[in-house]
């Protein structure tokens, strides 16, 4: 079947793009520069060429300093500070409460006769379940979240503006933590803070990242995915009639979808070969994941949305050192969520055409703004004829 094009075409898999800039599209020259420690993602290896980049990257480091911003032993040691969060042993009590509002969340919007699946459904689900690990009181959810839509906005005013709020607020969180601790990361994270195994920086960047990406993605990615599947009641049908098929079908949702389309910037330490290309030493180097993830020199038919292709290694958490850290999380939500949404979805239509759909757009994804649909009664008649 195929749903929800995104016109990817593709391109040469090394693009100059000019004298000291590189964009990689091709899959195998995307894992090349994922596992290549000479490509670094310490802005402190950016070159003078570069002041454009290291401007923005300087107002992120005085945000604070997360794990995308460092390599080897400081990047590993801000990965363990998070580990013990993204565990089922943390984590399993959150998603069974994450289950039981997602039915319950359906099932009120099938009451209702109509609803958003985006904004009444996905968005504060999988939202709560980050801030549940994180330990952000329920009182504060809805600022946290409006701080962290706009730390993630192209614009660079709403986005200083949105992310200051959001680290002083993480800030004032860590320190009510070392007062009071409980059995979450931001606990951890301040008892590291006050151990001395991380700065204030640190550990104030490493919670301000795990709010905004411990749910962005993860909502454009199933966003993306209903909209995908209301669009193909064969498919749906399918997946209702055998769920073992599930686990294929979100892997090769997440290739086709891609939620992070591109890559931190990396910083080239020496010359390196990428592939048929040298990438000087001083360049920046950025992946298109989702251009990758539909490269035909790896995919049979890249643009065809099928559960049953053979080859499931996408990129669409990565590779190498900065793999996704949430990447088993992200897979057991979206299992939840696909299991909760897709006897539901034969009795849902869109309320619009999918061309009058708007699009939330940010420095890092690409989502629906909102899923309006209305209730039906289904019947065989409905399906089409894929």
């Amino acid at each position: 079947m195929k749903a929800v094009s995104m016109n990817l075409g593709h391109t040469r898999s090394v693009q100059q793009l000019s004298d000291s800039r590189y964009l990689v599209a091709g899959y195998a020259e995307a894992l090349e520069v994922l596992a290549d420690r000479r490509l670094a993602n310490d802005p402190s290896n950016a070159a003078a060429q570069h002041s454009d980049i290291t401007s923005q990257v300087a107002a992120l480091q005085r945000r604070g300093t997360s794990m995308q911003m460092c390599d080897a032993a400081r990047h590993a040691q801000l990965r363990r500070a998070v580990a013990p969060a993204l565990t089922p042993s943390r984590y399993d009590a959150h998603l069974a409460r994450m289950e039981q509002r997602a039915r319950h969340s359906l099932d009120a919007l099938r009451a209702r006769g109509e609803g958003d699946l985006v904004t009444e459904f996905l968005l504060p689900l999988v939202f709560s379940v980050i801030c549940d690990l994180l330990g952000v009181p329920a009182a504060d959810r809805n600022r946290v979240l409006a701080w962290s839509e706009d730390s993630t906005m192209e614009d660079p005013n709403i986005s200083a503006t949105g992310g200051n709020a959001l680290d002083e607020y993480i800030a004032s969180l860590l320190a009510a933590k070392a007062e009071c601790p409980s059995n979450d990361l931001c606990s951890e994270l301040a008892a590291a803070r006050q151990a001395g195994r991380l700065s204030d920086s640190e550990a104030v960047g490493t919670a301000s990242l795990m709010v905004v990406a411990g749910y962005e993605t993860t909502v454009s990615f199933l966003s993306t995915s209903a909209l995908t599947l209301l669009m193909a009641p064969r498919l749906r049908q399918l997946l209702v009639q055998r769920p073992e098929l599930l686990p294929m079908t979100v892997e090769e949702l997440f290739r086709y979808i891609t939620p992070t389309r591109a890559t931190w910037t990396r910083f080239a330490t020496e010359n390196v070969p990428i592939g048929d290309t040298v990438i000087p030493a001083g360049s920046t180097v950025t992946i298109d994941l989702a251009a990758a993830n539909r490269d035909p020199l790896h995919f049979t038919k890249p643009d065809r949305m099928d559960p049953s292709r053979g080859d499931k290694k996408h990129l669409a958490f990565g590779h190498g050192p900065h793999y996704c850290p949430g990447a088993t999380l992200a897979r057991r939500q979206s299992q939840i969520v696909f299991k909760a949404l897709l006897p539901r979805l034969a009795d849902l239509r869109l309320a619009a055409p999918v061309d009058e759909l708007r699009w939330h757009q940010n420095r890092f994804s690409r989502r629906p703004q909102s899923l309006l649909v209305t209730v039906v009664d289904s019947h065989p008649e409905d399906m089409d004829t894929e």
